[in-house]
This record gives structure tokens, sequence and C-alpha cells, in this order.
């Protein structure tokens, strides 16, 4: 139990700035592509796949309900759980 509410916490920390603003939803429904924050030139791409082929870049996390913990691959995205967006790194 306590790893996975220290995975929580770490998760958290990394959260970018537009998933954090109050009453911005995006990152909840599997489906969502989340705006990049304004000028950030990996908002460019529109898919997770672009995202993966931009070094320059990396995921914004899904933030909905998951029986498992998303476990982040070490290189800005996750083994088991999509991106719902694309920031620069």
């Amino acid at each position: 139990m306590l790893p996975r509410i220290a995975s929580a916490l770490g998760l958290l920390l990394t959260l970018p700035a537009v998933a954090t603003e109050p009453g911005n939803p995006c990152g909840i429904a599997p489906t969502d592509w989340c705006a990049p924050p304004p000028g950030d030139p990996c908002g460019r791409h529109r898919n997770e796949q672009e995202c993966r082929a931009d070094p320059r870049c990396k995921g914004m996390p899904y933030r909905g309900e998951s029986v498992v913990a998303c476990m982040s691959d070490g290189k800005g995205f996750w083994s088991n759980c999509h991106a719902t967006g694309c920031i620069s790194r």
C-alpha cells in the first residue's frame, strides 16, 4: 500500500500546469487529448505516437480512474497508460 501512495504522490508532483488548473477536466477520460500550455512546440503533435517520436517531448499523464496505477517508463510516458497530451520535457 505504501508504494502505491508514494507512486501517486510522485505522479501528482509531475503533473503539468495545464492539468492542474481549477476546472480543467482534461486528462480524465481515456479518449482525451489535452492542449499544451500556450506556445509549447510539442503541442503540434496530435497523438501519442507523434509525441513519442519527438525526443524534445513527453506525454501528459492520464488522470482518470484505473485499477492499476500508471507505471512510468522513464522516458516521459507510461508502460500501462496512454498519454493525454504532449508537452516539452
